[in-house]
């Protein structure tokens, strides 16, 4: 009985660990999170792409190349705090948050914002210009 027990406790833990060892990353690199993101509407993935991109793979890529991210997950995030979701269909769908969970979402993008601001000169014209369209918007969210 105890060698069963034994037997079991093993496989039972060693499956276990041998699962987690293969779990597959959501995206291998800042380019792909990117391009991930961008092939999704639903604004939950978007952002847990672009941030898994942001959180591995940014701290050696140069600003240049962050800022797009930063952007896209600044709008999902306002667009996803608002309740939107992203998903189409026949039905839009829309939620109402709890209004901490809207707050933590907004200062998220805050964070986003300051971001952005403090790497300013990096900016395009055109990213300029969006990030003044997501910052009313920001602004209109709270």
């Amino acid at each position: 009985m105890n060698r069963f027990l034994l037997i079991l406790f093993v496989l039972f833990f060693g499956i276990s660990l041998f699962a987690e060892s293969k779990q597959k990353s959501i995206c291998i690199s800042l380019e792909d999170c990117e391009k991930k993101a961008d092939s999704t509407e639903i604004h939950r993935k978007k952002i847990t792409f672009l941030t898994f991109g942001i959180s591995e793979f940014a701290s050696g890529a140069p600003i240049r190349d962050q800022i797009p991210l930063y952007l896209k997950r600044l709008k999902s995030t306002i667009l996803e705090a608002n309740g939107e979701t992203g998903y189409k269909g026949e039905i839009i769908l829309k939620v109402t948050h709890k209004p901490e969970y809207k707050i933590t979402q907004l200062n998220k993008a805050l964070d986003d914002v300051r971001f952005l601001e403090s790497n300013q000169k990096s900016l395009s014209k055109e990213e300029s210009y969006e990030l003044e369209k997501l910052k009313v918007l920001l602004g209109d969210s709270i």
